[in-house]
């Protein structure tokens, strides 16, 4: 009889442990399979982020084309940094005022917006009779480089006001245009460094 609940014991606890380890066993792939779900789903975001990011550069480009033109053929940044100047300096003329500095800056490429970034550094000084004239130059300033085509982005914006020879503003502005370029150009250019235009600054 003893003998019989030994033996009945030992089932009892060869069960028990043969569940035991079932169970841990089920465990850890329930923990397993929960992380790769959670991995899974991670990868699922950082996918529809960069689907989200691109589908927003796409349209960003389109409208951009839209408004600016067809995308270059050919990249000429001498002429285009030239054109860009001419622009600009007839522009500040234009609103009545006189410029002390005009430089252009590196170009760089942007593959992510697929555009050349033309970058100008201008600094001006107002030439209106009152301050009150020369801020509607600035307005009528402002107005006109939005009016370019491409249209002007104003990055920095600087405004000090001078006393002598008369009372009038000094600009300093930073203003670039970005110009759609082909993607056979943009192959040829994404790798290659920011360049200095070879035009010395106007003053």
């Amino acid at each position: 009889m003893k003998d019989g609940h030994r033996i009945l014991l030992v089932g009892l606890a060869a069960i028990a442990l043969l569940c035991w380890t079932w169970a841990a066993s089920a465990f850890w792939k329930v923990r397993s399979l929960t992380q790769q779900i959670a991995e899974l789903d991670e990868q699922r975001l950082v996918l529809s982020r960069r689907i989200t990011d691109a589908l927003r550069q796409k349209e960003r480009y389109e409208a951009m084309v839209r408004e600016l033109g067809e995308p270059l053929k050919r990249f000429n940044p001498g002429e285009l940094t030239a054109r860009l100047m001419e622009q600009v300096e007839g522009a500040l003329v234009q609103s009545r005022l006189k410029v002390e500095a005009l430089q252009p800056l590196a170009w760089q490429v942007n593959p992510e917006g697929r555009c050349v970034r033309l970058p100008v550094q201008v600094t001006a000084v107002t030439t209106q009779p009152s301050l009150k004239d020369a801020l509607e130059g600035i307005n009528e300033l402002l107005q006109r480089l939005r009016r370019l085509r491409p249209p002007l982005v104003t990055e920095r914006w600087s405004l000090q006001v001078i006393s002598r020879p008369r009372p009038s503003f000094r600009v300093q502005a930073l203003l670039v245009w970005l110009v759609p370029v082909d993607d056979a150009v943009l192959q040829t250019l994404a790798p290659s460094r920011p360049s200095r235009s070879n035009l010395p600054p106007r003053r």
